[in-house]
């Protein structure tokens, strides 16, 4: 078995010459004298630091008797160029090697005491390009017999080979071996240490699929490629490491691996004995729940179902509402794959919904709640809005003042980010664990402008994978002394990941020395906002029916047109006739401000005005008439001011009206109607 150790340096090896005789180069033999008789007698012999082919010396007495002088290891030469009772001579081959020299007499053999030494220039002609771990390489030249040890890369030192000889080396690569060059080292008397032209290419583990691209927690993942029995373990996403033990299966060809119950989605690293890892140029995706929908739009707490659609949702174990206990699965009112129904607890707050799967992994479900209340809707995906959140922290810099849990301006909730500089600092929220925004359309953020800061530009930067993508640069323009919102398409984003956000940056730009407040910052679906009180948005709420009169087409799931969600009610007339919701169970819009809706017109309706009757106490109050002018073709959000309807009782509607007044036979599309 071959020896092998890490080295930081090569050692070279130094052969000390003793019984040197005077100058002459000649190497003594420390026999004792004896000039008596017919004993062969060795005086000395040399020179020391010979080449191969080169020729060599003994001197003595009765030197005639000697019938063979032998060279390690085991070369025996009776070919003497030169030989006499006082001198031979003779050629040094090339399988000689260093070491103690015997002269054989019919008297016994006589042993050289210090050792025959040579200067060797080792060649090499080829070395094997490529090879595994656990493989050999060959290695052909001159004089491979003196070499004493091969070294890979990062000093991975082999002394011990398969097999050596004079024009062949053949090494094990070892498992621990990574592609580079290789150092030779040689013996003699001027040790030589040489790198090999080219690096050796030690083969690593390739995938070339994954089987499935998408799949659940705990099933098996099939891992197709070359050499993967190479593989000693995989890293998943979320920082998770399955060892070979854990595997499934494994052939060089195939891996057969459980996915970890907390992978998140991402690239696979492939470790091995080496330490080069190799990661994936495929990346898994996990099946998880997606909320897609969330109906009705406003819920009332203790009083409402919340219906959620979206995919995969068999894999939900627990539901959680805002500012109450989890919901566990047992407790929905329906549940499949495609849909969950639940009751909305007391005390729910409008906010998003979180899950946790039956594998015990948790994460949003991108749908929200909306209860009726103040402030603005919570965002599809919430980055801060009180506090930060998935595990930000403070990344704001050139700071003079930079408050998270300021109390002196808000946008939502009872705080915002108060940020001041005297220079040109900005600030930023960074270090996020990865948010996953894939399903949401805008990044949304309210901004509030300190003194001297109005008409001033705001640079709003996302950073992914731990860098910033200043690259794709956002402006936006705020107020002095008034909050704004603003939605960003994420399309302006491209060379963001956006599943795997980490810092967001707002900084102004062109002014030194301002203060800012941040609020409300994160990912959204983008488009019209849920109303406080949501009357018809997808369904007609609070127990109402088609009232319409003169009718020749009244759908109120029509996917013509839609405003808000996928589907607005559609009204034909060939008369005079209007849509309508009535009979509804009373809606309490007393403490709201506006009556809010969306109209879009038909042919022939450009510039027409349509009357917007409120109907309460089961009575319709056509003495607050309010018009609206609306545009053939396009949608129009409208807002009236309640105060317009001062004999309606807010605290009881009961029916809500539009009619297209000047025009005899009119289609319109209405959608989100509702209070605010």
């Amino acid at each position: 078995m071959k020896l092998i150790k890490y080295i930081n340096s090569l050692n070279i090896l130094s052969l000390a010459l003793v019984c040197i005789l005077g100058t002459s180069g000649l190497l003594m033999s420390c026999e004792e004298e004896d000039t008596m008789g017919s004993e062969v007698v060795l005086l000395s012999y040399g020179p020391s630091g010979v080449q191969h082919g080169d020729t060599i010396q003994f001197i003595g007495l009765n030197l005639d008797r000697v019938s063979a002088i032998v060279l390690q290891p085991e070369v025996e030469i009776t070919d003497f160029l030169t030989k006499s009772s006082t001198l031979i001579e003779i050629t040094v081959p090339k399988e000689a090697q260093a070491g103690l020299v015997t002269l054989r007499t019919k008297d016994g053999d006589i042993e050289t005491k210090s050792p025959l030494s040579f200067e060797v220039p080792v060649t090499i002609t080829s070395i094997t390009a490529e090879a595994r771990p656990g493989a050999t390489i060959t290695v052909t030249g001159d004089l491979l017999n003196w070499v004493e040890s091969v070294t890979f890369k990062d000093g991975l030192l082999v002394e011990e080979f398969v097999s050596q000889s004079l024009t062949e080396l053949v090494v094990e690569v070892p498992m621990e071996a990574q592609t580079g060059f290789l150092i030779f080292s040689s013996g003699g008397t001027d040790p030589l240490t040489f790198a090999s032209e080219n690096e050796l290419v030690v083969t690593l583990p390739e995938v070339t699929s994954l089987s499935p691209e998408a799949v659940r927690h705990t099933e098996n993942l099939t891992i197709n490629g070359t050499d993967l029995d190479l593989v000693t373990s995989i890293g998943f996403g979320g920082d998770i490491t399955v060892t070979k033990d854990n595997f499934v299966s494994q052939a060089a060809s195939k891996i057969v691996v459980a996915v970890p119950a907390l992978t998140l989605k991402g690239t696979l690293t492939l470790n091995q004995i080496s330490p080069v890892s190799v990661v994936t140029s495929q990346s898994l995706s996990i099946v998880l729940p997606i909320g897609t929908a969330a109906a009705p739009a406003v819920a009332v707490p203790g009083v409402d179902n919340l219906t959620i659609t979206g995919t995969d949702l068999d894999l939900v174990a627990q539901l959680n509402l805002p500012s109450v206990d989890a919901i566990l699965a047992a407790n929905f009112v329906s549940h499949t794959a495609t849909e969950i129904v639940l009751a909305v607890p007391e005390g729910t707050k409008s906010g998003g919904i979180t899950y946790t799967t039956i594998h015990g992994y948790s994460s949003n479900l991108g749908v929200n709640v909306v209860v009726p209340g103040e402030g603005p809707p919570p965002l599809g995906l919430t980055l801060y809005d009180d506090e930060v959140f998935f595990g930000g922290g403070d990344w704001s810099w050139n700071t003079e003042v930079s408050d998270n849990a300021s109390t002196e301006q808000f946008y939502s909730g009872g705080k915002s980010w108060k940020f001041s500089t005297t220079s040109d600092g900005g600030v930023s929220a960074g270090g996020m664990s990865g948010v996953d925004a894939t399903g949401m359309n805008v990044f949304a953020f309210a901004l509030y402008g300190g003194p001297g800061t109005d008409g001033a530009s705001v640079a709003a930067i996302l950073g992914s994978d731990g860098a910033d993508v200043w690259g794709n640069y956002n402006s936006v323009t705020i107020a002095e002394g008034e909050w704004t919102e603003f939605e960003i398409d994420l399309a302006n984003y491209p060379d963001v990941n956006l599943a795997n956000v980490t810092r967001w940056i707002f900084k102004v730009e062109g002014v030194t020395g301002t203060t800012i407040y941040v609020d409300r910052v994160g990912f959204d679906l983008g488009g019209p906002k849920p109303l406080a009180i949501d009357m018809f948005d997808e369904s007609v709420n609070f127990g109402g029916g088609d009232w319409s009169w003169n009718t020749d087409v009244s759908d109120n799931a029509s996917t013509e047109q839609a405003y808000s969600g996928s589907v607005s009610w559609k009204f034909s007339t060939a008369s005079d006739g209007g849509v309508s919701a009535g009979g509804m169970t009373g809606v309490d819009a007393s403490g709201k401000s506006v009556f809010s809706f969306a109209i879009y017109g038909g042919p022939g309706t450009d510039g027409a005005s349509v009357a917007a009757i409120l109907g309460a106490d089961g009575s319709d109050v056509w003495g607050n008439y309010n018009a609206v002018t609306i545009t053939e073709g396009a949608w129009t959000e409208f807002n009236l001011d309640l105060s317009n309807y001062p004999d309606v009782n807010l605290a009881n509607v009961t029916r809500w009206i539009f009619k297209v007044e000047g025009v005899t036979g009119t289609t319109i599309y209405v959608d989100r109607v509702g209070f605010n």
